[in-house]
């Protein structure tokens, strides 16, 4: 009866699409999920996106602009973390996918690790080596593409090649650039193009690539057959793998590394009307310049036929006579430069040896001491004159400083016996003798009295 009710039960797509949405929201909500990050994309007006995997699965993720305050590391390709959230199904495409509102990182992935390892590896063996690469030549005539036939890469370096330059070749050699043979594809691809251009038509260089992708999808160019092949090659290689951020061993080995396929399309091959254009400019310029040389040449073959004559051999003898004669004529000025110098020495010598004679010398001395003399007794009798009117005008004014010209005027100086100027009353007593100085001679009195001015 069940099994017959069952088989009679018919959901509408909508119906079990909400069905399966309650169960997987109902059930897997707040869980923790351990992985790695791959594919991740930034949009910072709306969130990240990325796909966390494992070995065997990958699961889409989202996290909102909202819950971007919660993340506190920064996240990056490969990088092994664990994610907190709940399961979402976006019932309109019926796709599942998980929403992140924590994330802890614990590491990075193990192609990361392997990445790293490679690149150590191939650097310490001189794969990335710069002195090794070669320049790419300027102007192919043949360009090989390795890359898949499927994709929109090898159309776009195929346009972008011949809009360019539509005369160069392009020797195609198909290989899968994703997958688990990608990497032996790869490198036999390039193994035959250089067969190819050894043994049929020389191939200038080599294009290899892919467009962008997660890590997991350019790996094929991170793995060590590519790497060796691309080493191996007699022709330069310029890889283009994947966008400008993305980076392979792949680009460390090859001789250029564009940042994108179609740059790489670009870097092989110049734009021929530009070239076109710089060739006239260039060959209207050598016109010029071969018009003018010749012109110059023309200018000098006018000249050297002009001086034909100065080169004659009457006309070189004749130089050489004019010559001659002008040599004779200074070397007889010069003679007579040099007899004329040494008379002028000899003449010079003679007055420096009159002077320096003895008697003359002597003479000299004498005339100076004589001089020296002279001036000495001038000098004398100047000095003992103003030395006599100094003392003249010192008596003078000694003179009318002195006390005995004042005694003339009637005055006395009144000495005490013991020959002391006398010059107050108090220093004299009654009966006492005294001494009268005057201006022709000396009075000796005696003291009767004495009496002190009332004033005083």
């Amino acid at each position: 009866m069940e099994d017959i009710q069952r088989e009679q039960l018919v959901f509408t797509v909508s119906e079990l699409t909400k069905l399966i949405k309650v169960t997987l929201e109902d059930n897997f909500y707040n869980i923790r999920i351990k992985g790695e990050i791959s594919g991740l994309k930034t949009n910072y007006s709306s969130g990240y996106y990325f796909d966390i995997k494992d070995e065997f699965a990958k699961l889409k993720c989202i996290i909102f602009k909202s819950d971007l305050r919660k993340i506190r590391c920064e996240l990056k390709e490969g990088m092994s973390v664990t994610v907190y959230g709940r399961l979402n199904l976006y019932e309109p495409r019926g796709e599942y996918s998980f929403i992140v509102s924590e994330i802890e990182p614990f590491g990075y992935g193990e192609l990361y690790v392997m990445f790293e390892r490679l690149k150590e590896k191939l650097k310490k063996e001189g794969l990335f080596d710069e002195s090794r690469k070669r320049t790419i030549p300027f102007l192919p005539e043949r360009i090989g593409i390795v890359t898949s036939r499927n994709g929109a890469v090898l159309h776009d370096m195929v346009k972008i090649i011949t809009s360019r330059f539509e005369n160069v070749s392009i020797i195609f050699a198909n290989a899968s650039v994703q997958g688990l043979n990608a990497a032996a594809e790869i490198a036999g691809a390039i193994e035959l193009l250089n067969k190819y251009s050894n043994s049929e038509r020389k191939i200038d260089v080599i294009i290899v690539g892919r467009g962008g992708g997660s890590i997991e999808d350019l790996w094929a160019f991170n793995e060590e057959i590519t790497a060796r092949a691309i080493y191996n090659s007699k022709i330069p290689i310029i890889s283009a793998v994947g966008h400008e951020t993305d980076f392979t061993i792949a680009d460390f080995v090859a001789d250029r590394r564009a940042s994108t396929p179609s740059n790489a399309a670009e870097m092989a091959v110049p734009v021929k009307s530009e070239l076109i254009r710089q060739l006239k400019s260039l060959t209207v310029r050598l016109k010029s310049a071969a018009v003018k040389a010749i012109s110059n040449k023309k200018n000098s073959l006018s000249r050297l036929i002009q001086n034909i004559e100065k080169v004659s051999p009457k006309r070189l003898i004749e130089n050489k006579k004019i010559r001659i004669n002008d040599l004779v004529e200074n070397m007889h000025e010069l003679i007579d430069g040099k007899i004329n110098l040494l008379n002028i020495n000899i003449s010079h010598l003679r007055k420096r040896l009159f002077l320096k004679n003895p008697l003359n010398i002597l003479k000299e001395r004498r005339l100076y001491i004589n001089g020296l003399s002279e001036k000495l007794e001038k000098s004398a009798l100047s000095r003992i004159l103003n030395y006599r009117n100094r003392i003249n005008t010192e008596k003078k004014a000694l003179n009318s400083l002195s006390p005995y010209k004042v005694l003339k005027r009637g005055y006395s100086i009144t000495f005490s016996e013991q020959n002391t100027v006398v010059s107050s009353v108090s220093q004299v007593k009654e009966n006492e003798n005294l001494i009268l100085l005057l201006s022709d001679g000396r009075l000796k009195t005696k003291v009767l009295s004495a009496a002190k001015n009332a004033s005083d």
